[in-house]
């Protein structure tokens, strides 16, 4: 078998490639490429000039509908662009990078020959639960290069998959995996582990198990069956992972004999949502008196999946007044609304038996309005990149569960061939409906901090030629070949602050507003680094997410058991506009008529400056009169001005009923970074502790906001509270009700030491570690200001904070007078009790626009 492989590599490597209709004059240099890699391994010398023609051949390939190896763009990114490249006595790529070039060389030329060459994957059951043990078999008919005796197969582990971490040692453990053959013959034996690195595919800094095969070969048809969760030695299954996903891969890889590996097409199922847990509605946020309009009430389990399985019914409340009832058994409803006097409406729905309840978001109405409020996403991923899923499931998800009025996918370009980028303009345009879903084709231009760091790029309709990094790999070459592309006024550029965009540049005419928080963490104080570099950018939140959870993404750690990727709830970018059309939307963002929310969470901001809406740019006046409303999704607990990046004046949200007098806690950590060293954001701060009440006793403790089931520790054991939060750069609260406590009780606090987590690759700075703290702090009496430890580690200033929850009001309007000089800019900041937050776009007065 192992001679037959050699004659097949032989007769590729001396033979024209016929398999797909290249270009005669690209058919030509792809042979002597191919010829070239057989008669001499690829060198520094020649790495590039040999990338050139097979990144040329892969695009090919990809628009004919062709496989692609997913890392095969990235490694052509490496050599391409590698910043010295044109020196190639010192070059900055490597060996792995150089050999790469001959392996995915092999490995199209295999393809090309016989597309059939590594066989067909089929996978049962298709269908699982979140969060369950489950036995997934995948069976892989082995294709024409069959394997030779001592060839090997890897099982490795999608990056963003979920599922539990593999192990081969012990079969009564969760996540024991096997591996068979139908070829009686031939056995597979356990032979240590191998390195493997790839978006989806391969979950990065990870080795995988290798089965050497043993005793024959494989040959064409043969079936080999790797079974995830093998349960004939007792093991109780396969863990899936809690987020509900349309294609979740399950990647193998196989060296035929000749110690390459190539991937075998990718197995992938469906996970779908547990029993029901909770309910949510998504509403209009604006609608006028007497309009018809429909509110979509979304059944979920305890992960934010839409639940499966029995769904009760559901008595609908508005303004907690009965209105009606929903049917059992459906676990979406269109709820069918129309209001006949002006005011603010808030929804909520109750299980009959009480176990099930949830809100809407509030719904303006207003006798005439002239403009609204729309809710979309600018940042997320699916299986195309390093994420899981289809773009179909994606934008399923956005439509169907988020109910979004806008979206974009914006993939990581490093990943992305010409066909893949085709596909994701076919598909945007296939769920793209006018006054319904507007789909906006995007993508991320990808580049590390020092190149720029990261951008969303999104243009007005499909069919626009997108800027990669493999021709742009440095910001202002993006700038550029997006200008002699592209009318500026077609194209949206959002920078974001997990790989930082470089807030020392900007394109006043596509970069028009900075992402403020994500999944990832919330990173004010990035868009203050454009704003302070006299740039005028507006504000939009964002989830980052890579599960197809675009809109409503909990923000779930990439690995069970560990917390890394994100971890917190996404959130949305809001649009006023005239109406829900492509380009009014569209105009609308690059006009900075926009604002952030965290959380998902519609908070209603709406705000002027001199009567100006946000995103304006003034003409100079001394005297500046600031006015608007919020209606929030909870308790308002602070509205603020910020001037030039400093706290102008704040209003007191107060004055509403009094509320149950739970004690708040909340705890608050800085994700910053110095303007001089511009490296990565500071990663989450881990809250790992107990509390404990002096002179009195917590009967109950809950979450405010939205709680990550999956990651957070809440619980009371043995009369204190242990909890185990993570935040960056923002507030997570938890309520507690006390018992036959004083009328000043205190809460004494115990942390553990920890160290920061989730950040992207520093250069300047290390990963921070946490001290272990012990303090006590008083409980303030309802109206008074909120006591807090402030907890210093280098110049953050981290900080929990404890204060009565009551008198808050969740619908306020503001008043905000100043006197300033010509240039100031301003934004409105709004915090809510729960820790969500709002931010509005800035405006400006006077001062030299940028040219």
């Amino acid at each position: 078998m192992r001679s037959r492989i050699i004659l097949l590599v032989s007769l590729l490597f001396s033979s024209p490639l016929l398999g797909y209709d290249l270009p005669a004059e690209l058919r030509q240099r792809v042979d002597r490429l191919v010829a070239g890699v057989e008669a001499s391994p690829t060198t520094a010398n020649n790495a590039v000039e040999r990338m050139g023609v097979l990144w040329e051949w892969a695009n090919e390939v990809s628009v004919q509908g062709g496989f692609v190896p997913q890392n095969l763009s990235l490694a052509a990114l490496s050599i391409l662009q590698a910043p010295d490249y044109r020196d190639p006595a010192n070059p900055s790529f490597g060996a792995d990078q150089i050999a790469a070039v001959d392996n995915y060389t092999r490995h199209l030329a295999i393809l090309d020959e016989e597309p059939n060459a590594l066989g067909t994957v089929s996978i049962e059951p298709a269908s699982v639960e979140a969060d369950t043990l489950q036995t997934i078999r995948v069976t892989w008919r082995v294709g024409s290069a069959g394997v030779a005796e001592g060839g090997a197969l890897m099982v490795a582990r999608g990056r963003a998959g979920g599922y539990g971490r593999i192990q081969t040692e012990n079969p009564a453990g969760d996540n024991y995996v096997s591996v068979s053959s139908g070829n009686g013959a031939v056995r597979f034996e356990r032979d240590g582990e191998a390195p493997a690195w790839g978006p989806s595919i391969i979950a990065a800094g990870e080795t995988f198990p290798l089965f050497r095969v043993r005793g024959g070969a494989l040959n064409e048809g043969d079936e080999v069956t790797v079974v995830y969760g093998d349960r004939s030695g007792g093991s109780k299954g396969f863990k899936i992972g809690i987020f509900s996903n349309d294609a979740i891969t399950l990647p193998l890889q196989v060296d035929p004999g000749d110690g390459s590996f190539f991937s075998v097409p990718v197995a992938s199922f469906r996970v779908v949502g547990g029993e029901a847990f909770g309910v949510h509605g998504f509403a209009p946020s604006i609608v006028a008196t007497r309009e018809r309009f429909t509110i979509s009430v979304r059944s979920e389990d305890r992960y934010y999946n839409r639940a499966t399985g029995a769904i009760p019914a559901y008595e609908v409340y508005v303004n907690g007044e009965r209105d009606g009832e929903l049917p059992a058994g459906q676990a979406l409803h269109d709820l069918p609304m129309r209001f006949a006097k002006p005011g603010v409406y808030r929804i909520s729905l109750r299980s009959s038996d009480g176990a099930i309840a949830g809100t809407a978001n509030p719904v303006w109405v207003q006798k005439e309005p002239t403009t609204r409020l729309y809710w979309g996403e600018t940042h997320g991923h699916c299986g195309f990149a390093e994420g899981q899923g289809t773009p179909e499931g994606y934008f399923g998800f956005a439509r169907d569960d988020a109910k979004l009025d806008f979206v974009t996918l914006t993939e990581h370009d490093i990943w992305l061939t010409d066909g893949e980028w085709k596909y994701l303009n076919e598909v945007a345009a296939e769920f793209h409906r006018e006054g319904e879903l507007i789909v906006y084709p995007g993508y991320e231009w990808s580049m590390r901090r020092q190149w720029g760091g990261h951008h969303n790029v999104f243009f007005r309709r499909p069919g626009f030629e997108r800027v990669s990094s493999h021709e742009a790999p440095v910001l202002t070459m993006l700038y550029r070949g997006l200008r002699e592309k592209h009318d500026p006024a077609d194209v949206l550029i959002i920078p974001h602050a997990h790989q930082n965009g470089d807030w020392r540049l900007n394109d006043f005419e596509m970069e028009r507003l900075i992402e403020v928080m994500s999944g990832h963490g919330t990173f004010e104080w990035f868009g203050q680094r454009y704003l302070e570099s006299g740039f005028r950018v507006g504000f939009v939140g964002a989830s980052d997410d890579h599960r197809g959870h675009p809109g409503y993404s909990p923000g779930h750690p990439s690995t069970e058991g560990r917390r890394s990727g994100i971890f917190q709830f996404g959130g949305l970018a809001a649009v006023w506009a005239r109406n829900k059309s492509t380009d009014t939307v569209f105009d609308a963002l690059k006009a900075r008529s926009a604002y952030g929310v965290t959380g998902a969470q519609r908070i209603i901001l709406d705000a002027r400056l001199n009567g100006s809406g946000m995103g304006r740019e003034l003409e100079p006046s001394e005297t500046r009169e600031i006015e608007g409303r919020v209606i929030g999704t909870g308790p308002i607990r602070a509205i603020e001005l910020i001037k030039n990046s400093k706290v102008a004046a704040s209003f007191d949200p107060g004055g509403g009923e009094a509320a149950s007098g739970e004690v708040v806690v909340g705890f608050v950590s800085e994700s910053y970074i110095s303007r001089p060293n511009r490296d990565n954001p500071r990663g989450h701060r881990t809250w790992r502790g107990s509390l404990e009440v002096e002179n009195g006793e917590v009967v109950s403790v809950r979450y405010l906001g939205t709680p990550h089931l999956d990651a957070d520790r809440l619980e009371i054991q043995d009369g204190r509270v242990l909890f185990d939060v993570a935040t960056r750069g923002s507030r997570r609260s938890i309520a507690l009700t006390l018992e036959g406590a004083s009328p000043s009780p205190r809460l004494s606090f115990e942390l553990e030491e920890g160290r920061e987590r989730g950040t992207a690759p520093t250069q300047i700075r290390t990963p921070q570690q946490f001290a272990a703290a012990r303090f006590t702090l008083s409980v303030p009496t309802a109206g008074d200001a909120a006591n807090e430890e402030v907890l210093r580690t280098g110049r953050y200033r981290d900080r929990v904070t404890v204060e009565r929850a009551a008198g808050l009001r969740d619908d306020v309007q503001f008043h905000f007078s100043d006197r300033g000089e010509p240039g100031d800019w301003y934004y409105v900041r709004v915090e809510q009790l729960d820790g969500h937050l709002a931010w509005s776009s800035p405006w400006w007065v006077g001062g030299e626009p940028p040219r």
